[in-house]
């Protein structure tokens, strides 16, 4: 398990038990997994409410149990389960006994809940940023609160062996020798286990363009730079933005071997890369220029329209815009933006539309939050105002409680289950989803439907 060490205990998977009941799951102070005793439910959280309502399934392949240090695993006591307390009381199993654990689940999963526990000890620092997810057992086998949302042959990491991955890093800096983008690359594939930078060395699919040292925004979950939170960054930002020769030579070198692949401006380990909008438009125009059936993609809080529709007359030809709420007292709450707003932000993805870029909006998912009827019903009209191509639904990265101490309170949520159910309902031509297609068809194999 991590963070906090040790491996999984002695749950057993005996199979598929729908109607079981869900029970606690926690970690004992040598980090071994175990599962409460009869009459200790499970719970899951949804904004302020204790719930396990939503769908529970198999605990997905690649998943990681997580143990939350200083956390208190919450449950529901019941005295017909053989307890002591009082029928159905929330309560806190006790700390000598052990902490509470969560899921970490693979990308093309959607958390519904989070977990359920106490706040941390002695007020101590936040969560490292991982997307933790109700975790339960039912009937001997580990079960989450998600949904499958997207499958896609090319971001499969466990169909990759990392034994070759040290030689594609050795031959890239070979290739590119002292390149920055490639010395940022190597940490971040190598130290970090980013599939995208692991992909650029290999020289497929996707490839990494880290751009920008700086951002315009101080968001309360960004993976590059924390100010105030206390928790470690995962994915520590660039430390000098490289010039245009720099990233076009890593473009080329990508390219040539797969000319219909992607390339992206924007990553988890950089700032804004649309305040570096003058290095990029040259950048731009030579990948277009050289590799037309390549995909110039742009990760970005679409913060400058101007910029973006530069970006698509040079020849940009994919977006995706992160958004984590289109109210706009919330996305000022949690971007801390510096000089634009949520309207920049809309009107960004609508002029990259109108201009034939293929517009993903990364919609950054927080149960309790994204499922506020009031956030669902802006959610729908926004997305069908920008007239996105596709949602990506993604799971915010963030320690729970300490996030939701930091934004206003709002009605309780309909569950993210039923918000997906109502996008796909009302908005039937929105792909659903989380990963970006290369624009070429031809590019990559077809997705799979979930």
């Amino acid at each position: 398990m991590s963070p906090g060490g040790g491996g999984p205990g002695p749950t057993r998977r005996l199979g598929p038990a729908r109607s079981a009941p869900l029970r606690l799951c926690y970690s004992t102070p040598e980090g071994e997994l175990r599962v409460a005793p009869p009459g200790w439910g499970a719970l899951g959280r949804s904004g302020d409410r204790l719930t396990t309502a939503g769908a529970w399934v198999p605990l997905p392949p690649g998943s990681t149990v997580a143990r939350l240090p200083g956390r208190a695993a919450v449950g529901r006591r019941d005295v017909r389960g053989g307890g002591d307390g009082d029928p159905g009381r929330i309560e806190a199993l006790p700390r000598t006994q052990g902490v509470a654990v969560a899921a970490i689940l693979p990308v093309g999963h959607l958390r519904l809940l989070l977990p359920a526990h106490g706040p941390s000890d002695a007020g101590g620092p936040a969560l490292p940023l991982f997307g933790y997810t109700a975790l339960a057992d039912r009937a001997g086998e580990l079960v989450v609160a998600a949904m499958r949302t997207d499958r896609f042959e090319w971001w499969r990491p466990e169909r990759f062996s990392r034994r070759d991955l040290p030689a594609a890093v050795a031959a890239a800096e070979a290739a590119l020798p002292g390149n920055p983008v490639i010395a940022q690359l190597r940490t971040c594939a190598l130290t970090h286990n980013c599939y995208t930078a692991q992909n650029t060395f290999h020289r497929r699919y996707e490839a990494a363009l880290p751009t920008s040292a700086a951002c315009n925004a101080d968001c309360l979950g960004c993976l590059s730079l924390q100010t105030d939170s206390g928790a470690t960054t995962p994915q520590p930002r660039i430390a000098r933005a490289p010039g245009a020769d720099q990233l076009l030579a890593v473009a080329a070198y990508h390219l040539e071997a797969s000319p219909r692949g992607m390339v992206s401006f924007g990553q988890g380990c950089e700032g804004e890369p649309l305040l570096r909008t003058e290095e990029l438009l040259p950048v731009v125009r030579a990948i277009r220029a050289r590799f037309p059936d390549a995909t110039v993609h742009l990760n970005s809080n679409g913060s400058r329209p101007d910029d973006c529709v530069r970006l698509a007359d040079a020849g940009l030809n994919s977006a995706r815009i992160s958004v984590f709420s289109f109210t706009p007292g919330l996305f000022a709450a949690y971007y801390r933006p510096r000089g634009y707003t949520i309207d920049d932000v809309c009107q960004s993805a609508r002029r990259l539309h109108d201009r034939g870029v293929q517009v993903a909006i990364n919609l950054l998912t927080f149960p309790g939050v994204t499922d506020a009827p009031g956030e669902v019903a802006r959610t729908l009209t926004a997305l069908g105002a920008v007239e996105a191509d596709q949602v990506q639904l993604r799971t915010l990265n963030v320690d729970p409680l300490w996030l939701l101490g930091r934004l206003p309170r709002l009605e309780p949520g309909i569950g993210l289950g039923r918000m997906v159910t109502q996008l796909r309902q009302e908005l039937p031509r929105l792909r659903l989803g989380n990963f970006t297609r290369p624009v070429a068809a031809t590019a990559v194999p077809a997705a799979v439907t979930p």
